[in-house]
């Protein structure tokens, strides 16, 4: 082989291992970006993506595992919206069998809005073992609805295009029913009666 063909040679290779190791550095650092909770306080397993559980009952008792996520949400920030609902109602709801919440925010303050997108980003990304939504399924929720997009476990928390089936079109919608007054979480039977991992855990850490 020539000494021209040789210098060649080694100038492919040397870019083929640049390139290499750029691309291995770029997914470390893909991996180190964004939210990664922590796997340490569980002793149980993670759950698995909760199917859609409709309301079935009429409950006025707010459940235990609720009003330990609504305090949790309200300790950021925000404000203490309703749990229940009245059983007179038509329209089916995870508010009649009181394992829902609302979270007070305005989507159009801008702190309010950077509260919502904190706490979606903290309980829909992976923990440090590589599970992803992480504490969105061990607290047990359901579905999240916050500014017209709703986060559903049954469709792997994908963000999605929502309009209330009460609504003909966006503009026609009131800032309730598009849910920028509130941020929606409902849980599901097993979370709201705390009784999935992240309930266990915040128990056991009380003195």
């Amino acid at each position: 082989m020539r000494a021209r063909d040789l210098v060649s040679l080694a100038l492919v290779l040397a870019c083929a291992l640049t390139t290499a190791t750029s691309g291995s550095a770029g997914a470390a650092a893909d991996q180190r970006r964004g939210t990664v909770t922590s796997s340490a306080p569980y002793l149980m397993p993670i759950e698995a993506y909760a199917g859609y559980q409709p309301q079935t009952t009429c409950r006025q008792t707010p459940k235990p595992g609720v009003l330990m996520l609504a305090d949790w949400l309200v300790a950021r920030g925000g404000g203490y919206g309703p749990i229940s609902r009245a059983c007179s109602r038509s329209s089916t709801s995870e508010h009649q069998e009181s394992r829902a919440f609302d979270w007070l925010l305005d989507a159009t303050d801008p702190a309010d809005k950077a509260l919502a997108e904190a706490m979606l980003e903290e309980v829909l990304a992976p923990d440090d073992l590589g599970e992803p939504h992480a504490l969105a399924r061990r607290m047990g929720i359901m579905y999240i609805i916050w500014n017209d997009r709703m986060y559903a476990s049954y469709d792997g928390f994908e963000p999605k295009r929502y309009l209330s089936s009460s609504c003909r079109t966006k503009r026609s919608c009131s800032p309730t029913l598009r849910h920028r007054d509130h941020l929606h979480v409902s849980l599901t039977r097993k979370g709201a009666r705390g009784r999935t991992s992240w309930y266990y855990a915040q128990a056991s850490s009380q003195p």
